[in-house]
């Protein structure tokens, strides 16, 4: 297979923005709806042949340029897959909810198609520079695409504060990069990790730990968890909805699949083996405070987006406690790999959460920003498809059956508590109060759109078939998900269990002989001789509580 075939997907993504362009320079003025539908066509091509290259066994790059900065893998396939179905369902609100805000150009689509290719080269990097390259090209666009709204204050606030935060991050992530270049030497995470593995002397200790924690705090302000959310709110209220939803699932996905490969692949160095701090104990405390911020400031909002935006920030507390909780790697012993329950719970989230912003991008008529609960009321008798596609969105974030929101939070407490039953439950314990808290919040859109006259003028939705296909969508996955997921928890723990970068890995790109791992078996440890075996320390684990075996 060639290369070129290989990253075809990528290639695919850039192409539509290119294309979009064209078209759009071509078309004139006027409104240019076709254009959503040419961007859905692209990502569609791409989610195919994502499907048929990188589902399977990781494909092997033969050109060096290629081959040592990105991985194509069943962890890049899955993530992919929810980046791409976020940013066509995003698309087709576009449709026709720009040229009611006064956006009539078709900038927005070709933006969305680089945020895409951006989002999708981030998550398949295994190359520092890459990486780094990935997340700015996904960032660059996202910027001017929240500022897109050139009349309104709102977006122009929520770009400038959108920019300035995710200039912040980006430094923090440089900065780690560059601690870690020092330490090691080498830019390839599995160069990294292996030399931290087997040269645990040449490296700083220091500086690696440094480097971690700058890493972690570069992706905490990209998947909004507390305290590096202050942009969230202003950011989601202010930008045009469909990037908003798109912000919501996609980069939330994106920024998830990256920590987690960045997490889990370098925290078994030696540099975190009997000190104080540790990756999971960052990760464990950012989840904790991002559950109970989320959902307490969520109770106090007023505004529709600025409720779903806190309900975001909670909804990364529990997704941090999920990377939190790591498990054993089917395929290489002594490894711990992702939970196989965070990737199915992206793309519940992903699903609902566009749901939700879909409908309120519906009813942003002639210029309407004001999406406070007041503005609800009445919607589900005066437009009761448009009810009934909130209700389930919001039921599904609230986690309530038979949706797909209920199987992902279910699946993922589960998961969270069989990695250590004794030390884990007061998490999943503090989890579902939190996920109690936030029905409050939940519930009261669900009561202002259903049970709650308008206070002055009903707000007049927008009809849009393209609009409407997207919601029909989100509704069907939503059921699906929660009805009949077996299918989709398969290949998400496909992507749980291809998220860590091992020796064997690279020494399969590479054609050499499997490069064995620095920690020893977590279950049993290595058996030197007759009983003499060798403690050792699983990622999610502490001191005082059975963490050695």
């Amino acid at each position: 297979m060639s290369d070129l075939l290989s990253i075809s997907p990528l290639l695919v993504t850039a192409f539509t923005g290119m294309l979009v362009m064209a078209l759009d320079l071509l078309a004139g003025q006027g409104r240019k709806a076709f254009l959503s539908w040419v961007t859905v066509a692209g990502f569609a091509v791409a989610g195919i042949l994502a499907y048929v290259l990188w589902s399977g066994d990781p494909v092997v790059l033969q050109r060096p340029f290629l081959a040592n900065v990105m991985l194509l893998d069943a962890h890049g396939w899955f993530f992919s897959e929810v980046v791409l179905l976020a940013g066509a369902l995003a698309a087709l609100l576009a449709a026709d909810h720009m040229p009611e805000q006064g956006i009539d150009g078709g900038e927005t689509y070709a933006l969305l198609s680089f945020s895409v290719t951006g989002a999708i080269l981030l998550m398949v990097a295994t190359d520092l520079v890459t990486l780094f390259l990935g997340l700015e090209i996904m960032s660059l666009a996202l910027y001017v695409m929240a500022a897109g709204k050139r009349s309104s204050p709102f977006s122009a606030e929520a770009g400038i504060k959108y920019f300035l935060l995710g200039g912040v991050a980006s430094a923090f992530l440089l900065m780690g990069m560059a601690f870690l270049y020092g330490a090691t030497g080498k830019l390839n995470l599995v160069d990294i990790a292996r030399f931290l593995a087997n040269h645990p002397e040449g490296a700083d200790p220091l500086l690696v730990q440094g480097a971690m924690i700058l890493l972690v705090v570069a992706m905490a302000f990209k998947v909004a968890a507390v305290p590096f959310h202050f942009w969230t709110p202003d950011v989601y209220e202010g930008a045009p909805t469909p990037v908003t939803a798109f912000m919501a699932g996609a980069v939330k996905a994106a920024a998830f699949a990256v920590l987690a490969r960045l997490v889990l692949t370098l925290a078994r160095a030696p540099a975190f083996q009997g000190t104080a701090f540790s990756p999971a104990d960052l990760l464990l405390g950012l989840a904790v405070v991002s559950m109970v911020v989320g959902n307490l400031l969520g109770i106090v909002q007023t505004n529709v987006k600025r409720i779903l935006a806190y309900s975001s920030i909670a909804h990364a507390g529990y997704l941090l406690l999920g990377v939190w909780a790591t498990q054993a790697s089917v395929s290489e012993t002594g490894v711990q790999t992702l939970n196989d329950s965070v990737p199915f719970y992206l793309l519940a989230y992903a699903v609902s959460t566009v749901g939700a912003f879909g409908v309120l991008a519906l009813l942003g008529r002639s210029g309407e920003e004001d999406m406070s609960l007041s503005r609800i009321a009445g919607l589900g008798r005066r437009h009761p498809v448009l009810g009934v596609a909130l209700l389930v969105a919001v039921l599904s974030l609230a986690g309530l059956p038979p949706l797909g929101g209920f199987m992902a939070k279910f699946n993922l407490f589960r998961q969270v508590l069989a990695a250590d039953p004794a030390g884990n439950l007061p998490w999943v314990i503090l989890a579902v109060v939190m996920s109690v808290v936030g029905l409050y919040y939940y519930l009261r859109i669900v009561l202002y759109a259903f049970f709650r006259e308008p206070e002055g003028q009903p707000v007049v939705a927008i009809s849009s078939a393209a609009g409407s296909v997207a919601l029909a969508v989100t509704v069907a996955l939503a059921l699906f998900l929660g009805i009949a997921p077996a299918k989709f928890l398969d290949a998400s723990r496909m992507a749980s269990q291809a998220t860590v970068l091992t020796g064997s890995i690279a020494a399969s790109r590479a054609g050499a002989a499997p490069v064995q791992t620095a920690t020893p078996p977590a279950a049993a440890g290595i058996q030197l001789k007759p009983g003499v075996q060798i403690p050792v320390r699983t990622f999610n684990s502490k001191e005082g509580r059975g963490n050695l075996h």
